[in-house]
Parts: structure tokens; sequence; C-alpha cells
């Protein structure tokens, strides 16, 4: 996304919601937002709830964005905008907000609505429901998929790369006179599953192996794994085997005395106060005097739960260990939804699936 990209876009993003342009310079913009804006983008929030509580008149933020980041305003205070600017993800989060679900009518001609006698005809609009659809194909390793497709409404039928479609006609969000909607002889929620059994059978036509050769890492890291816990048991049985062949009856062999050596020096050492730290220690050291200095109550131990503060036993590490394996290799598909909206069209798109 190129510079002059984001200007494009952050000038829609503000006409969009009918910002005031207070300065349109080649390499800055000074705007005073809106108040949908203010609150999506402006880093106010304690502002606002202040404002909306006491019911007052709010006051609009002026903010100037610069798209050069060596050609600034002279005594101004201006915002580098740019891909991937903490601001620019702000704006890209709003415009999602805002704009993830639309209505547009098609803005049919003033030829298209004559008749052969000249007189003025009502021209009907036909509903078309547009989807864009991320389908990921998730493993250890990932790939992305985009598709577009338009459902229409009123005779079921589906049609690829819609937006493609979109882009050469007339769209507004508000009716255009002399024209009327067809109803909709399919409801939303039988749109989108008819999108979804497209959707499997152009993923069934798709190349497997990648779910193949998923499993097969899945299963060579399950054998390293059960392996790995195979060999700890072991090592943990060693020493109880040992200790059961040892005879309990066997003497043990007498140490012979040290022979004192004649130049000793008698010094008795002093005995190492360790006991008095290790009460200090027992009843919580610093940390619990603070508590205790500022009035807050200690849990007694017993009323404390440890359950969960135990430690995990091999067979559960191996089964934690288990299934992180598996969400992490196991091959299996997602579908999101980017964005959707409800288009009323006089014209009629090129259909390459009738339902």
């Amino acid at each position: 996304m190129q510079q002059d990209q984001v200007r494009q876009y952050v000038e829609r993003y503000l006409a969009s919601f009918s910002s005031h342009i207070v300065e349109a310079h080649p390499d800055y913009l000074t705007v005073k937002l809106p108040v949908e804006v203010d609150k999506d983008i402006g880093n106010r929030p304690f502002y606002w709830s202040w404002v909306e509580k006491m019911n007052l008149a709010y006051q609009p933020l002026i903010l100037t964005f610069a798209f050069h980041p060596e050609a600034s305003p002279e005594g101004q205070r201006a915002e580098y905008l740019h891909l991937g600017a903490g601001r620019m993800q702000q704006i890209f989060d709003s415009t999602k907000k805002h704009g993830q679900f639309v209505c547009m009518y098609e803005q049919v001609p003033r030829e298209g609505l004559l008749s052969s006698s000249g007189k003025r005809r009502s021209t009907p609009l036909v509903p078309w429901l547009g989807l864009n659809l991320k389908v990921s194909l998730l493993c250890d390793k990932k790939r992305d998929i985009l598709l577009y497709m338009g459902v229409n409404l009123h005779e079921p039928r589906i049609v690829h790369d819609f937006p493609s479609v979109l882009y050469r006609l007339p769209l507004s969000p508000a009716i255009p006179d002399y024209c009327f909607t067809l109803e909709r002889r399919i409801t939303i929620p039988q749109a989108t599953s008819l999108v979804q059994q497209e959707v499997a059978k152009m993923l069934e036509k798709e190349d497997q192996s990648w779910a193949q050769e998923a499993r097969t890492r899945l299963e060579e890291e399950r054998a390293i794994l059960q392996a790995y816990y195979e060999e700890l048991a072991l090592r943990e049985k060693e020493p109880e085997n040992q200790a059961e062949e040892s005879s309990p009856d066997q003497p043990e062999p007498q140490e012979s005395l040290p022979v004192e050596p004649e130049n000793i020096d008698h010094t008795v050492e002093a005995p190492k106060q360790t006991a008095s730290l290790d009460e200090y220690r027992s009843t919580g050291g610093r940390i619990l005097d603070f508590l205790r200095a500022n009035g807050i109550p200690v849990t007694p131990r017993e009323q404390i739960d440890q359950t969960e503060w135990r430690k995990s036993t091999p067979s559960e590490e191996r089964q934690r260990r288990m299934d992180e394996l598996s969400w992490q290799y196991e091959p299996r598909i997602e579908i999101k939804l980017i964005n959707a909206g409800l288009f009323y069209l006089h014209s009629t798109p090129q259909t390459r699936r009738i339902l």
C-alpha cells in the first residue's frame, strides 16, 4: 500500500462520515473529526464518558495527518500516516466496525426509466447478497484463500468474483426514484447455506496433499514424544529396582575412625542463626509485613485451595503435549466472513453457476 493509496483510503474514510476538512494540502490533511470518528480514533475515552455522563457539548478534535515524513506543516503538530502506523490501524478497525455490512442500490440511468413511449416507468431492482470470505487451510502451516461471492435472493444462483461486477456500477445508499425492489424468495440463512455448499465443492477440487502431509508430520511428532516419555518412565524405575535388589540383612561396612592429628585448633564455631531467618520466611517475609501494615487480612493456609498448584504427573504432562501437537498439526479448515452487503441491482451479472 503506497502513500498515495493511504491518502485516498483516509479521504474516503473521512468522506463517508461527512468530516469537515479544514485544510487540504498535497502533503498533509487537517480535519475536524465528527463524533463517530472521534470515538474510534481520537484516543480519549475518558473525555467521552465524562461528556455523555454530564450531558455536555463536546469540543471537536482537530488532527493533521501528514502523508510524507519530511513534509509537515510549519507551526502545527502533524501525525505521519503510513501502513503499519497505530492510527492507521485504528482507521482500519473503525472501517471494519462501521462498514462490515452495507445496503446499496444501483442508480439506474435516466434512459432506463423511460418506456418506448417516452414516459417514466417503474424499474425493478433485484436483491443480491454479497459475501467476502476468507478460507484458511490450517495445520502447522497456513494458507488463505479469498472468495468473493454473490447470491441472487430472487432467483437463487451464485456469481463468483462479485465485487468486480459492483465496481462497474453506480451505487448509492438511497433507492433511486421510480424504482422498486423485488421480494426475496430465499432468506439470508438459506443464502449462506448455499454459499457454504459452494465453498465445500470448491475445496473438494483443491489438492488434498497438504492434509495428508500434515497428518504424517503429526504422527512423527507423536512417535518422538511417546519415545521420550517411555524413556523417562524407564529412568524413574531404575532407582526403585536397585533399591529392591539391595539386601536389607547385609551388614553395613564399618567405617574406620579417622586418626585425630596432634596439632588441631579446637576452636568452636558460633552456631548459625538460621532458625530465626527460617521462621521469618515462614511467616511471609517483607511482603506479608507490608500487607499487615496496610490492614490487609492474611488468608490462612488451610483455606487456600492449592489443587491447581500441584505439580503435573508425567502422564498428565504427556497428554497435554499430545493435545498441543494435535492442535498444531491436525489439518482443519476455517471459514471467516470479512464483510457482506445487500445490493439491489438493475443490471444482471453473468452467473457461473445456477442452483
